[in-house]
């Protein structure tokens, strides 16, 4: 039994896909029975295009049915309070956890009510094991690439981007202000735009939302970019060109292969995984970001650009008591840092482009689907 979200748009959706992947290639060999218990995910839409992904959202579809009796393993990726330690015989708990330094103390118990955890990154394993004892073991295997990732082919997006040296911001805005956005995207445009006001050969490409890919949803993000740089930018510039909406995989590739994109920036707070710095690596993207919490793990496969930053706790606003946690802290990238490196890059770039096309070779091998199918057989060989 998977028990995810593994038709919805999300961060969580696209890792139970991955997983959704390896267990019906394993089920077409007879090798094991699969079901799938089809979830929500927050307030995210779920994919109905059955020949989505190469057809896997109709195989997982035509796997959403309930078992008879009692399944003999378990496969449930959510948040740990959600976990279900009594529904077949051998379960294991796959989670991102909380992007933070610490999690909700509660999820000690969850974690050692299983009987195996894995989860994303170091990360996310260490922001467990920092909250509490945990006993269950705990074992990390990363998230993987799409399989177009590793071709050259691209679509025409029709971009018509008019400036030559564009940098690419790619993240959900996850907060109604510029300290609780995990994402930081507020405080990304405003530096940019300070760093860049007098310069025309740059551009800031924004691929984002606020909740789901509608027309409202674009209307209330383009709002909320227009107040932003109306408070912002000085002078005439840099522009920034919005990208909205449900991308594919091919669409994805596409932009990042963008000639005049020239880098990824992202000053995260914190990630449990991260992977649109994945892909752009992958895509052989040279990569501008805080040196903090889980994609410095496969960043550093490879030389990338690190921004500095300091440790606070998050922003009251952000506390919820259930998944963010009083007194639990983040990463506060240093403006100071990331103008002098941006502005660096953009001067001379062809080190950091040396970088990122040896990063993306390391890449392409380690994170491929083949190759993180293999963690996963190995992590599951003595249970399945």
């Amino acid at each position: 039994m998977l028990r995810a979200s593994a038709i919805t748009m999300s961060g969580y959706g696209v890792h139970a896909r991955q997983i959704a992947r390896w267990l019906v290639d394993k089920d077409k060999a007879g090798e094991c029975k699969l079901y799938i218990h089809l979830l929500n995910w927050g307030d995210t839409p779920w994919i109905l295009d059955k020949t989505r992904s190469n057809g896997l959202i109709g195989e997982i579809m035509s796997r959403a049915t309930e078992p008879k009796e009692k399944c003999d393993v378990s496969i449930q990726l959510q948040l740990p309070n959600e976990w279900e330690p009594s529904l077949a015989k051998f379960n294991v708990g796959v989670t991102a956890a909380v992007e933070t330094d610490k999690c909700n103390p509660n999820w000690v118990g969850c974690c050692n009510s299983m009987d195996l955890i894995i989860v994303p990154s170091e990360h996310t394993k260490l922001t467990l094991k920092n909250t509490g004892n945990i006993t269950t073991p705990i074992l990390v295997i990363p998230e993987s690439y799409p399989d177009c990732f590793a071709s050259n082919e691209t679509v025409d997006l029709n971009m018509k981007l008019e400036t030559t040296f564009n940098f690419l911001v790619f993240g959900q805005i996850t907060g109604n202000n510029p300290e609780n956005d995990r994402k930081n995207i507020f405080y990304t445009i405003k530096w940019l735009c300070e760093t860049f006001k007098d310069n025309p050969d740059v551009g800031i490409v924004l691929k984002t939302n606020h909740g789901r890919n509608t027309r409202v949803d674009r209307n209330i993000v383009s709002n909320m970019l227009k107040q932003l740089l109306g408070e912002v930018r000085k002078g005439s510039g840099p522009p920034v060109y919005l990208v909205h909406g449900d991308l594919k995989d091919e669409e994805v590739i596409s932009l990042l292969k963008e000639p005049s994109m020239k880098a990824m920036v992202n000053l995260t707070r914190g990630e449990g995984f991260g992977l649109p710095l994945l892909e752009a690596a992958v895509a052989g993207l040279p990569i501008i970001a805080t040196n903090w919490s889980a994609h410095t793990e496969f960043l550093n496969q490879g030389k990338w650009i690190q921004i500095d930053y300091s440790m606070i706790p998050i922003h009251d606003s952000r506390i919820d008591d259930q998944i963010f946690m009083k007194g639990s802290r983040w990463a506060a990238p240093s403006e100071d840092s990331f103008k002098k490196r941006v502005k660096k890059f953009y001067e001379n770039s062809s080190t950091p482009l040396q970088w990122a096309r040896d990063l993306k070779e390391s890449l392409l091998k380690t994170h491929s689907h083949e190759a993180i199918a293999k963690h996963y057989d190995e992590a599951l060989k003595g249970i399945l």
